[in-house]
This record gives C-alpha cells, structure tokens and sequence, in this order.
C-alpha cells in the first residue's frame, strides 16, 4: 500500500508553503504579545508583567521557528512504528489474501467431487465466499480511508503547529 509507506509528510509542497504563511503571521503576533506584556508593566498589572511573561515569550519564539522541525522528528518516531506493521501486510496481495481468509476454499468447496453435495450446500459455499469477499473489501476500504485522513490530518497538525505555541504564549 503506497499510502501506509507514505514519507514526505513535511516535505510536500502543500505543508511546506502553509507552515511558512502560519509561521510568519505568528511571528508578527509576538509584537502585540510584547505591546500587551509591555502595557502591563507600565500599569503594574502583576499578571502581565515581563519578569513573568517575557522568558515564556523568548521560548515560544524559538519554538514557533523550530515547530516543524519538532513535528518532523515526532513524526518519523511514530513511523517506525508505523512501518514496521505496514512490513507485516505489503505483500499480501489480492490472491494471497483470498488464500488467507479461505475464500478460495470454500469456493471450490462446490468443486469436490468425493463426496455428494446438495443443491443447497452449494448456493450457501457460494454465498458464504461472497460474504467473506464483501467483508473483506469494507475493511481494506475502511483501513485505507483512516490512512488517507492521518495523512491529511499529519499535513494539518504540522501547518497549524505554530499556532499552537503562539497560543500558549500569549498572556491571560
């Protein structure tokens, strides 16, 4: 599955330029952080005061320039886990998995010919078998699905991440 080995979740073009355009708006905000923190000072507001709020400032700011770096690296940790159970099933394939589950037994099932079968043993192989393909196929749609949402929602969470320490900087 191309999607489960997917790699370039920082590098795509579509992260690369949001991050930037999120990175830089939250950057201007820290000159309304500071105008507030400065304001406060100058009204001897004690929750506003720069012994307080202007180191949790300066590291927000670092780590606002470096979020992407951040997520990069918290990222590659989960794919090694990732990985590691999409090398379990990347070569099963459309034949193998119907050997697996037993399909292709229980549809030959109405092939043997050392024992009489009915009529209905027959339909209800055939019917078995196609439920077990109809099961089969809901799952694989269903478990590519969750795939494509992570990688949408990994995109989004990097593109969104300075916001996230923009916000925690902001005083009050």
């Amino acid at each position: 599955m191309l999607i489960a080995s997917y790699q370039n979740f920082i590098g795509s073009p579509a992260v690369v330029q949001g991050w930037v355009i999120v990175r830089d708006v939250c950057n201007m905000f820290f000159v309304v952080v500071l105008l507030i923190i400065a304001f406060g000072t100058i009204l001897h507001l004690e929750n506003y005061s720069y012994k307080k709020w202007l180191p949790k400032l300066i590291l927000m700011a670092v780590l606002i320039n470096f979020s992407k770096t951040i997520c990069g690296l918290l990222i590659d940790v989960a794919q090694v886990v990732m990985l590691s159970f999409v090398n379990a099933f990347k070569d099963v394939g459309a034949a193998n998995l119907l050997d697996i589950l037993g399909i292709s037994d229980i549809v030959t099932f109405a092939k043997n010919t050392d024992t009489k079968m009915e009529f209905w043993t027959v339909i209800g192989a055939y019917i078995l078998g196609l439920l077990y393909v109809v099961i089969s196929i809901v799952v694989i749609a269903a478990m590519t699905a969750m795939l494509a949402v992570r990688l949408v929602m990994i995109w989004i969470y990097v593109v969104l991440s300075p916001l996230a320490y923009l916000l925690s900087a902001f005083p009050g």
